[in-house]
C-alpha cells in the first residue's frame, strides 16, 4: 500500500510505503503529523472512489485536524490516494495522546448531547474516536498482548460498576487522573487488544509517542510495535527520538522484517518538507536528529 500526497498543509508532495512498519522522522513542523492524520482520514473515508478535493466535506474534516493549515492562498487543490498492493480494505486507529484518558466522561457527555439533541458538536475528532474504540469492542478477531502490557505495566486498566476505567496496582485502585502518563500510553494498547482493535485490518498510527515515555520504555514499545508488525499489523510511526527510531530499526533487523520496513526522512526544503526514502542509508535520520547534541558539546 503507498499513499500519495499532494498540497496538504506544508507537504508539497509525499510518496509513503506502508509494507508492514512504517517510520517517518524529522523535526517539529515538517508534516510528519499530517501524513498520519491524512491517511487515517482517508482509511476511514467512506468514499474513496476520486480524488479528494479542497471543496469536499473531506477537505473541511481535514481542515479541522490540521488546524486550519490548509490555505486556499496557498494550495488549488489539494489530493490524497492510495494505491493498493492487495484488494483489503483497512481502517485506522490514531494514538495521539494518553490523555484521551482524561476526557472520557466529556465523551460521553458530548455522546449524549449529541443524540438527544440531533447534532454534530465540534470536538477533538481524533481523540473521540480513540475514546469510542476503549470503550467499544469491535466484532473483529484481535491480537492478544494484553498480558505482555499488564506485566510491563505492573498493573492492569479495569472498568468499575459505572463503566469508567482506573488503573488496578496491586488491588489498589488508582483514579486515571493520578496516573502516570507513560502507564496511561501503555494500557491504551492494553485496551485495544482486549477490544479486539490491533488486528490485520488496522493501519496504527502512532504520533510521537515518544512524547511521554522514558527512553527504556520507548525501546520496550519499539518491540511491541515490531511484534504487531510481525503478526500483520501495519503500522506508522512519527518520531523525533533516535531512541525510538534506533530501537524500531534494531528490532526490525533481529526478527527479520527488514524488507516490510520503511524508513523515512521528512525536512523542510523552503516553505514546504519533502519526505525522503532512507532505507539505503539509515544515518542521515541521525545526523539530523543529533546537531542539537552536537550543539551543546561545542558551547
Amino acid at each position: 500500500m503507498e499513499l500519495k500526497i499532494e498540497n496538504i498543509g506544508m507537504i508539497k508532495e509525499a510518496n509513503i510505503k506502508f509494507d508492514g512498519l512504517t517510520v517517518i522522522a524529522g523535526e517539529n513542523d515538517t508534516g510528519k503529523s499530517t501524513v498520519g492524520k491524512a491517511l487515517y482520514l482517508y482509511l476511514n473515508s467512506e468514499d474513496k472512489s476520486y480524488p479528494l478535493l479542497l471543496e469536499s466535506l473531506f477537505k473541511n474534516k481535514l481542515n479541522t485536524f490540521l488546524d486550519g493549515n490548509i490555505k486556499k492562498n496557498m494550495l488549488q487543490v489539494s489530493n490524497i490516494s492510495i494505491e493498493k498492493i492487495d484488494t483489503k480494505v483497512y481502517r485506522s486507529v490514531f494514538i495521539e495522546s494518553p490523555l484521551v484518558w482524561n476526557f472520557s466522561d466529556f465523551f460521553r457527555d458530548i455522546a449524549q448531547i449529541e443524540s438527544q439533541m440531533r447534532i454534530e458538536l465540534d470536538y477533538p475528532y481524533l481523540m473521540k474516536d480513540l475514546n469510542f474504540k476503549l470503550h467499544i469492542k469491535s466484532s473483529s478477531k484481535g491480537l492478544d498482548i494484553k498480558e505482555k502490557i499488564i506485566s510491563l505495566m505492573g498493573g492492569e486498566f479495569k472498568k468499575d460498576e459505572m463503566g469508567r476505567y482506573y488503573f488496578d496496582k496491586k488491588a489498589q485502585r488508582i483514579e486515571l487522573v493520578n496516573t502516570a502518563t507513560g502507564i496511561k500510553y501503555f494500557g491504551i494498547f492494553q485496551v485495544l487488544s482486549q477490544n479486539n482493535y490491533l488486528n490485520k485490518d488496522i493501519v496504527l498510527v502512532l504520533d510521537e509517542p515518544e512524547v511521554h515515555l522514558h527512553p527504556k520504555w520507548q525501546l520496550e514499545l519499539a518491540k511491541i510495535i515490531v511484534n504487531l508488525v510481525e503478526n500483520g499489523v501495519k503500522i506508522l510511526v512519527n518520531s523525533h527520538s533516535p531512541y525510538m527510531i534506533q530501537a524500531l530499526i534494531k528490532y526490525a533487523r533481529d526478527e527479520n522484517i527488514t524488507d516490510m520496513s520503511n524508513f523515512y526522512l521528512a525536512k523542510k526544503e523552503g516553505e514546504f518538507s519533502i519526505f525522503e526514502n532512507v532505507n539505503e542509508d539509515l544515518n542521515k535520520i541521525f545526523s539530523l536528529l543529533a546537531e542539537p547534541m552536537n550543539e551543546v558539546f561545542e558551547l
